[in-house]
């Protein structure tokens, strides 16, 4: 049991680890556009009423929302990504819509969107597009000016907003667009009017710039799509939970389906303990983790009857979170016991 004790010890160290980045894990199901939109920075083609309309911008590095909001809705075709953009502003007398030259960081310093897309969600090859009030474009590779992204874009001044509309060709980013594609990105905004706040959708850390951390588009994603796709969604190790931003009953299937995998997940690891415990040779090392095995195994059975009730956004996350909590642990006492067993035999 000497062995066992060392390990559990540091084990016990890992754990902090685990939990280190809960922020939430963002998922926007993409309709396809048929027709596209007429792009005059409006926002009033019928199409867009297809994609889910989202908010909720917070404060960069905080976890309150700004007072001065932003929403947007995405849409997709074989040839372009479309992003249409409306920023509320209280100040709009204070606005000044100057069009700069391509790729002039001067872009930042006026009311100025930024949208980030890993075409292929890859966690590195990413793309920075920014657009001011006034239309003006500042496109680059992560933080490189070279790459030109042939994006079109209009921008329309309102009486309490201004608004974009943007239509990203794939061809420049390397992207092949496909039904059930997961494509990274965020949107964020540099607000300078009054007190300068910087927001973004997805929350990020260490700058806009953290691709590890940005939302997730599911290109045409049915709930059957998002259901399989929960691995996808936390490459890089991340455990928040996963919020699916579309209509009511399309997000709470898709919730469904994503207790689902996370159910299946937990009982391969639970198979797997079980098995470890009946190759263990040392009778309390296999005791310990039959013990052990058995809490989690209880722990398990009470949330998948709690997953069967009526899963809504806020019941769905706190599950969540147990989940992931759990998955975490199990995978650490399956590393533990399979190390126990290792030692044991030599």
């Amino acid at each position: 049991m000497k062995h066992l004790s060392i390990i559990l010890l540091l084990w016990g160290l890992t754990l902090p680890l685990l939990a280190a980045d809960s922020l939430p894990i963002n998922v926007y199901p993409c309709p396809k556009a048929d027709p596209p939109p007429v792009l005059d920075g409006k926002l009033d083609d019928t199409v867009w009423q297809q994609a889910p309309l989202v908010s909720g911008f917070r404060h960069f590095g905080k976890d309150t929302l700004v007072s001065v909001q932003t929403s947007f809705r995405l849409l997709w075709d074989d040839k372009f990504l479309y992003l249409g953009v409306r920023c509320d502003e209280p100040e709009m007398s204070k606005v000044s819509p100057i069009k700069f030259a391509q790729d002039e960081h001067s872009v930042f310093g006026n009311e100025t969107i930024e949208f980030f897309v890993d075409p292929n969600h890859t966690h590195d090859a990413y793309y920075q597009l920014a657009f001011n009030c006034a239309g003006s474009l500042y496109d680059g590779e992560r933080e490189a000016t070279f790459w030109n992204s042939d994006a079109q874009v209009k921008a329309f001044i309102g009486s309490d907003f201004w608004s974009l509309e943007v239509a990203v060709p794939w061809g420049p980013m390397k992207g092949k667009p496909a039904a059930g594609k997961v494509v990274g990105f965020n949107v964020c905004r540099d607000r300078n009017v009054g007190d300068k706040t910087w927001s973004n959708w997805a929350q990020v850390q260490g700058g806009f710039h953290d691709p590890d951390r940005f939302a997730h588009l599911v290109l045409s994603g049915t709930p059957e799509m998002i259901g399989k796709l929960s691995s996808e969604f936390r490459k890089g190790g991340r455990t928040g939970p996963i919020a699916v931003y579309s209509a009511e009953g399309f997000a709470q299937t898709s919730y469904g389906k994503l207790a689902e995998a996370a159910f299946a997940e937990m009982d391969k690891l639970l198979a797997s303990l079980d098995e470890t415990r009946r190759q263990e040779k040392d009778p309390a090392a296999a005791a310990e983790i039959g013990r052990r095995a058995d809490e989690y195994k209880a722990k398990v059975a009470d949330l998948r009857r709690q997953s069967e009730s009526k899963l809504d956004a806020a019941t769905w996350t706190r599950l969540d979170l147990e989940l992931q909590q759990i998955v975490g642990q199990l995978n650490g006492m399956v590393w533990e016991a399979r190390l126990t067993a290792l030692l044991n035999g030599i």
